[in-house]
């Protein structure tokens, strides 16, 4: 047998296995042959004797998953002695932990019967092993190369599958700089659960180096001269335009693929970001730059397009975990469960023995067919850590209580206490405490950020055992999961007009989460009915192996697409209402505003190319703006003349923002002014707020929350207050208040009303508003990564305003246990 026959071999066993594991194939599973193993190992032993190349590592990680996943236990120590020096030759020496628990628990390696063998494990690992301060940290090959390259490049590119460890690396070197005398850092990321994350982690890492000066930040802080800060980009923008920051040593971008979509009017985060790398590039001096994402093709020239500068680019498509995609499928009566690997060119199919166990397949809704169905999948892989993707927020409440019914209590102390938690912290009847008890719980865009915090770290200790999500889990927060179960890649329940779906790229990426980064050498993703995939797709190579992405850069062909109509308003001073291309000519005006007659350099730079003739007419039209330069400068993505529009009413309303929070008529003055930008400037109003959103009686409980919010009145009195009694559509009503705190009180609204403050002299506000605390005490914990809620009870139960009162020591034992992992990277 060769190569291949062999791995299609392994591969076939493990859909049988996994088959049976699932009750879809019936009868007994037969050990793994004998031969076949010493086949198998001699592969891997012709793989270490030569230079590895990508292929070979991705075929030597699938046959050591493989064997080692199904063979007898018995074997595990004498296959241990043969596949720690493999994998250390290959370049994989961390997933060694794996394998060999002494390694994990002391960080020595166990008995090993070769000398040789053991001589050859310590020349490997030396090969990729780095030093930092008095600590030693020996690295997979991919992130050594990582590691070089940043010693001799001021640009990289590092793409590759979530699972490569892109992150950790990142986070050394900023440990290493900072010992060299590195003070000032700037990680960006896309989300406020990313910002946790890294924040927590960072912060880790600097105790653990005896680095206790060097605070990580997610808010500019005007007193220090040293930081980390970690920002989306929207932060980021207005940190570097509002602060003189003239020089950074680090600029980590995450999760760069968020760029691709500057030619979309209605995705501003992506020109957010993209504005923010141009700025960095022409208005600061960098000395490194990190760009960072996965599955991107040529992410180097995506580093020169956007910085000008050579770069160097680090690739692999060699993760340490095999991961494996299952899907079932329906050909004509007859049932297959289909594995999909990047390893061979066509699905392994098996037949399905038990249909009952699928009764629910091709069920359009989530009846009670298909909830049967999903919740047996479910049920088959008990003991493992599962990830169920649903298509809403609603759905996954939903799905989750729906496995509650048929999963029995999971009695676990930390649940217990995890559960009383979050009545206390959100409503008495929260439904999500009850689920936690069954070791069940969902992640969305419609739960408060000091509950995402807490299940994330539950999920990660395996408390959680299944965890129903959206597509919050796709921009890189590190919820691991052996199994993940999708349905379909609709991102809805019901077709209604326009459909969303994931793509091909993006379920590439959701397929990596699968397999914990050395705890599981394989990763499953369960795709629960093949067909709603085929509209979505030209192969199955499409789909179901890893897509990848090559993203362009510049403003050039949003302008060309509709360049006589953009020149056509940016010389005429009426108000353009008009979605159409109303960002790209918003970014002109603003650029010619900023930079006069230079600032058509800085188009040209992006892609945009004026005649003399626009340029003049357009300055001329931007002279009459009356409105002060710096607020116009301080709101970038409003027209300069639309702002001006504004002002002009501002001044007949004499309606000022008032200058403190606790001022009695404040909810009136943001009811006023949320009418008033809805009535008068509609293309903002549904830009911030929404379409959906035009009810006065919406708009009258946004203004009040937004007064609480603000004065630091907890979650759970906010939520008690509102809804004291029980009732069936309790839920609901939680949700949607919490939506509406999270994406109009400190999203939505902060960001329309700027502009107001900003005339008012009152933006402090604004920002008061958007972050739900005024205390010093209170923001200091906040921008540190505390959630808010946590935050807050620590200034109420030490008694203090100021950040110099603050006794963390004394906090840390005055905190419930899941408070306390909050702050714990902190104390």
């Amino acid at each position: 047998m060769n190569d291949k026959e062999i791995l299609k071999y392994l591969l076939e066993y493990e859909s049988k296995y996994f088959g049976s594991k699932l009750g879809l194939i019936l009868g007994k599973q037969e050990s793994l042959d004998e031969q076949l193993l010493k086949n198998a190992l001699s592969i891997l032993s012709k793989i270490s004797r030569s230079e590895a190349s990508d292929q070979s590592k991705q075929l030597a990680i699938a046959i050591i998953s493989l064997i080692w996943t199904h063979c007898d236990p018995v074997l595990h120590d004498s296959l241990r002695q043969f596949l720690t020096p493999v994998l250390s030759a290959i370049g994989f020496s961390p997933s060694n932990n794996m394998i060999d628990p002494l390694l994990k628990k002391e960080g020595a390696y166990s008995y090993h019967g070769s000398y040789f063998d053991k001589l050859k494990i310590v020349l490997n690992d030396f090969k990729n092993q780095i030093t930092i301060g008095d600590k030693s940290y020996i690295l997979t090959s991919f992130q050594h190369g990582i590691w070089k390259s940043l010693d001799v490049n001021k640009v990289i590119g590092i793409s590759a599958p979530t699972s490569a460890g892109k992150s950790f690396i990142i986070y050394l070197r900023i440990i290493q700089m900072i010992l060299n005398g590195a003070t000032r850092i700037v990680y960006v990321v896309p989300t406020l659960s990313l910002i946790s994350q890294v924040t927590s982690d960072l912060s880790l890492l600097l105790k653990k180096h005896g680095i206790p000066r060097m605070s990580v930040l997610n808010s500019f802080d005007k007193n220090l001269d040293s930081f980390i800060y970690v920002l989306t980009q929207e932060r980021t923008i207005t940190v570097f335009s509002d602060e003189e920051i003239e020089n950074l040593d680090l600029l980590v971008v995450d999760e760069i693929q968020n760029i691709e979509k500057l030619d979309d009017d209605k995705d501003e985060r992506s020109k957010i970001l993209y504005d923010v790398l141009m700025d960095l590039r022409f208005g600061v001096n960098v000395n490194k730059i990190i760009l960072s994402g996965p599955r991107l093709r040529k992410i180097g020239n995506l580093a020169f397009e956007l910085f000008g500068e050579a770069t160097d680019e680090k690739t692999t498509e060699s993760p340490p975990v095999l991961n494996i995609t299952y899907s079932i499928s329906k050909d004509k009566k007859d049932y297959y469960l289909n594995q999909y690997t990047n390893l061979l060119t066509h699905p392994i199919r098996v037949k399905i023995d038990n249909k009952e166990k699928i009764a629910g397949f091709g069920q359009v809704q989530y009846t009670d067919k298909f909830n049967s169905y999903i919740n047996d999948i479910i049920n088959s892989l008990r003991g493992d850590v599962n990830i169920i993707f649903s298509p809403t927020a609603n759905q996954a409440r939903q799905s989750a209580k729906e496995l509650c019914r048929i999963i029995p209590l999971k009695w676990s102390k930390e649940l217990t206490e995890l559960s009383v938690y979050f009545r206390e912290s959100v409503h008495p009847h929260y439904e999500l405490a009850e689920f936690v008890n069954y070791g069940i719980a969902y992640h969305t865009g419609k739960i408060p950020l000091h509950v995402r915090k807490s299940l994330e770290y539950a999920a990660s200790n395996q408390l959680i055992s299944n965890l129903f999500c959206t597509t919050t889990l796709m921009q890189g927060v590190n919820l691991p999961a052996k199994n993940i179960i999708i349905r379909n890649p609709n991102l809805y329940t019901k077709s209604r007009g326009e459909n969303i779906k994931l793509s091909p790229y993006e379920f590439a990426n959701l397929r990596g989460r699968a397999g914990r980064l050395l705890v599981d050498f394989i990763g499953r993703t369960i795709v629960l009915d093949e067909s709603a995939f085929e509209d979505s797709k030209n192969s199955e190579e499409s789909v179901f192996s890893g897509d990848y992405k090559e993203i362009k850069t510049g403003y050039d062909e949003i302008y060309e697409r509709d360049s006589d109509f953009i020149n056509e308003v940016l010389v005429n001073p009426y108000q353009h209402e008009n979605e159409r291309s109303k960002s790209i000519i918003t970014y002109i005006r603003h650029t010619l505003y900023k930079y006069g007659r230079d600032g058509s350099k800085r188009l040209e730079n992006v892609g945009i190319m004026l005649d003399d003739v626009t340029i003049n007419e357009t300055l001329k039209e931007l002279a009459k703006v009356t409105v002060d330069r710096e607020v116009v400068l301080g709101n970038r993505y409003w027209d300069p003349m639309d702002l001006n529009l504004i002002y002009d009413l501002f001044k007949r309303s004499n309606k000022n923002l008032p200058n403190t929070l606790f001022k009695k008529d404040l909810y009136e003055v943001l009811l006023y002014w949320l009418k008033a930008m809805r009535d008068n400037f509609p293309y903002y109003y549904d830009k911030y707020i929404g379409k959906s959103v035009y009810d006065d009686g919406y708009l009258y409980g946004i203004a009040r929350s937004a007064e609480s919010w603000a004065r630091e009145k907890s979650l759970v009195n906010i939520l008690t207050d509102r809804f004291p009694m029980v009732d069936e559509d309790l839920q609901n009503k939680l949700d949607k208040e919490i939506e509406k705190l999270t994406k109009y009180v400190s999203y939505g609204l902060p960001m329309l009303l700027k502009p107001i403050a900003d005339f008012s002299g009152t933006s402090g506000i604004i920002s008061q508003i958007e972050l739900g605390m005024f205390n010093e005490s209170t923001k200091y914990l906040s921008d540190r990564g505390v959630p808010r809620e946590t935050a807050i009870r620590i200034t109420i139960l030490l008694g203090i305003k100021t950040a110099e009162e603050l006794n963390l020591p004394l906090a840390y034992t005055m905190l419930n246990s899941w408070e306390k992992q909050h702050i714990s990277h902190l104390v």
